[in-house]
This record gives structure tokens, C-alpha cells and sequence, in this order.
């Protein structure tokens, strides 16, 4: 690290020496003067010749020629002696501009590096380098807790450190605190990646665990972990828990095939023995089988755009024909669009309402800009679409938000 910062320092003197350089050396002397001199006394000789032919050839007498000759030497002095002999001067035209100039560089270049460079990507680096270091030398948890926090508490930007801090909270049975530092880390990670996906994932997990149940903290949770990878383990096994919670158990064994990513050990076992129970339930009562999932795509049309407010809400809901409440509604963050989210029965906002009980429903898109559920001038919303629901699988639905309320 220190012999990265030493080369780009060196290179950003030798640029502002370039420019110093060009200020402080001095200007080549001019050739213009003499060249002017000689032109003079060039023009001189010529006519002293022409006067000396017409001398000669008695054109003019010796009186004249004394005259015009004593006239031609006078105006030989005059322009050799009006124009000072050229000397070398340092090159101070436009001096203080060239040494503003050498001053910038330096901080502009590395004012650039920092904010348009991979200044944050090269400070994690070094950052999880030391991170891997206490967790390779700590001998047990209350120890590598302590030292994560004071190395977090110097050098926060380490979305892998709090990652980390968070896991060994939750170990410790601290889930508030394990929250807090998985909040730092989705604060620090790359957006769009597929490592903020998994930590949105694993944070809905500690949601659920500390609130136990699916409130519409974990369901927000959800949904974004979803949106950054439909198939991150932690998301999908979260679904698998509400929709078997629901009685959904078809819905929560179709979550499931996750379980060949969640690796060996207690989370296989658990996830193993959850497909199993809804196994059995289906196989003692096949009706409880008949429940589905509408997958839904949220886009905003081309040219439109969502000013930026903390307190804007996208709804998607899910009506009956001329009703007014929905039956079914996601809450989600509006500056994730474009997202995909899957509404199933979990998302009913009366306990027993199912989508296999429905062959139609409306499905329309509305962005809150106060936060509200209630239609207000400057809000966002899409047409309503009329959907056929199908036990079978049912087709993915493109909701656009194309409209702005007045």
C-alpha cells in the first residue's frame, strides 16, 4: 500500500515538474531583430551602390551625392539604434497560470482516483486483508468479536468485516446487534452485486429470527434478495418457511430445491426434514396442494424517472374485479426497479385468502411518493392488468409504471 501511494506521488511531481519547467526556463533569443538590422544595411548598400552608378554616369553632381548619402547614413543610424539588442530573459509570460496549473494537478489527479478510480475497491482490499488476519489469529468468539469491532470502529469500509462481526453475533445469540452490523455491511457492499444479495438475504434471516415472523421488515428483505439473485439460498428458504407456515406446502417444496446449494451439515438436515413434513401433509390431504404463484416483472417505462425521496414506496397489489381492497399487496423499494417478484399466498393480507381460489385477479403497480398506500397527485402507477390465474404455472406478468397521477 505504501509503495503504491509512493509511485503515484512520484508520478504526479514529474507531471507538475513538466509544467514548472516550461514556466521557469528561460525563452530562446529572438532572431527577429537581427535579422531586421541586416535587412537595413542590406537596403543601404544597394542604394549607396545606385547612387555611386549615378555619380558615375553624371547623373546627379557631387554635391547631391554628399547629400542624399549623408541623408541615407542618417536613416541607417536611426534603425539600427531605435531596437535594443535582444537578450535572454526567463519565461515568466503567463507565469502565475503555469504554477496554478503545477499546484492543480497533483490534487485534482488524486481527487479523480478517489471519487471516479477504485480508490474504495483498493481500501477494502486492504481492509479484508486485515480482517482475514484477525480471524485467523483469534482464538475464540468473545475475542475475534472484540477485535472486529475495533478494527471495524478505525476502517469501516469493509463490507466483508461486517459480514463477518454480523455472523459472530448471531452465534453469540446477539441478533440486534448481528442486524446493526449487517445493516453496515449492505451500507458498504457493492449495489447490484451478487455478495449484496446474499447479506440481504442472510439479514431477512436475522430479521425473522429476532422478530419471529414475517413482518413487513423481513418480507422487504425478501423481496430485495430475490430481485438481486432469484436464487440466493437464505431468500428462498425464508419463502419455504412462510409458505409451509401458510399451509402452502406444494409452494414451500417448489422453494426448496434449494437445498443442494445449502451444503452439508444443519441446514441441509432442517431443510430436508421441512420437504419432508410437506410431503406428508400433501400426500394426507392433496387439497392443500392447490396453491399457486403469479411471478411479476416491475419496470418503469422508458423516459420516466422516480425523483429520489427515502420516503417512496412501491405497492404491488392484487384485486378482485370492481373491488376496492386488495387481497393480496407487496411493499418493495422503488429505486430497485426494474425488479421481479413472486406474489404468493404469504403476501394475502387476510389469513386464508389463497390465489388458487381466484381464476382472475386485477394486478396493478403504485409508487407512494409520500409512503402511503392511498392514490395521490405526483404518485406513480401502471395500467391494471387482468391476470387468469392457472394451478398449473402461471406465465410471468409485466407490470410498466407509465403514468403519473394529477
Amino acid at each position: 500500500m505504501t509503495e503504491l501511494w509512493a509511485a503515484i506521488a512520484l508520478l504526479l511531481c514529474l507531471t507538475s515538474g513538466f509544467v514548472l519547467w516550461a514556466w521557469w526556463r528561460p525563452l530562446p533569443v529572438s532572431t527577429s531583430a537581427n535579422n531586421r538590422h541586416e535587412a537595413v544595411v542590406a537596403l543601404y548598400r544597394i542604394k549607396q551602390i545606385e547612387l555611386d552608378e549615378e555619380l558615375a554616369s553624371a547623373q546627379i553632381n557631387r554635391s547631391d551625392y554628399d547629400q542624399r548619402l549623408a541623408e541615407m547614413q542618417r536613416t541607417l543610424l536611426l534603425e539600427t539604434s531605435d531596437s535594443p539588442a535582444p537578450v535572454s530573459s526567463p519565461n515568466h509570460a503567463g507565469g502565475l497560470l503555469l504554477l496554478f496549473i503545477a499546484l492543480v494537478i497533483p490534487v485534482a489527479g488524486l481527487l479523480t482516483y478517489i471519487q471516479l478510480g477504485s480508490y474504495g475497491g483498493l481500501e477494502q482490499s486492504v481492509n479484508l486483508q486485515n480482517t482475514r488476519s484477525i480471524a485467523a489469529s483469534s482464538t475464540s468468539l468473545p475475542t475475534l468479536i472484540s477485535s472486529l469491532e475495533d478494527e471495524l470502529k478505525n476502517k469501516p469500509n469493509n463490507p466483508e468485516g461486517w459480514y463477518l462481526l454480523a455472523n459472530s453475533y448471531m452465534q453469540a445469540e446477539q441478533t440486534a446487534m448481528g442486524i446493526a452490523a449487517f445493516e453496515q455491511a449492505l451500507n458498504y457492499v457493492q449495489a447490484g452485486s451478487r455478495q449484496q444479495a446474499a447479506l440481504l438475504g442472510q439479514y431477512a434471516q436475522a430479521l425473522f429470527f429476532n422478530e419471529g415472523e414475517f413482518s413487513q421488515r423481513v418480507n422487504e428483505a425478501i423481496a430485495a434478495a430475490m430481485a438481486q439473485d432469484p436464487k440466493d439460498v437464505s431468500a428462498l428458504s425464508l419463502l419455504g418457511i412462510q409458505a409451509f407456515e401458510s399451509e402452502n406446502y406444494d409452494v414451500a417444496i417448489q422453494f426448496w430445491p434449494a437445498l443442494p446449494r445449502a451444503g452439508e451439515g444443519q441446514g441441509k438436515a432442517s431443510l430436508q426434514a421441512g420437504i419432508n413434513s410437506a410431503q406428508q401433509m400433501l400426500n394426507e390431504d392433496p387439497s392443500m396442494g392447490l396453491s399457486v404463484s403469479l411471478p411479476i416483472e416491475v419496470s418503469l417505462a422508458n423516459g420516466l424517472s422516480i425523483p429520489e425521496t427515502s420516503q417512496a414506496v412501491l405497492f404491488v397489489y392484487a384485486r378482485q374485479a370492481a373491488q376496492g381492497m386488495p387481497l393480496f399487496a407487496i411493499k418493495l423499494n422503488p429505486s430497485n426497479l426494474p425488479l421481479d417478484v413472486l406474489l404468493t399466498d404469504a403476501m394475502a393480507l387476510q389469513q386464508g385468502t389463497r390465489l388458487a381460489n381466484y381464476k382472475t385477479l386485477n394486478l396493478s403497480a403504485h409508487v407512494a411518493m409520500a409512503g402511503l398506500a392511498g392514490q395521490k397527485p405526483g404518485d406513480f402507477i401502471s395500467q391494471t392488468l387482468a391476470v387468469t390465474i392457472a394451478t398449473e404455472g402461471t406465465e410471468k406478468v409485466y407490470l410498466t409504471i407509465d403514468q403519473i397521477l394529477k
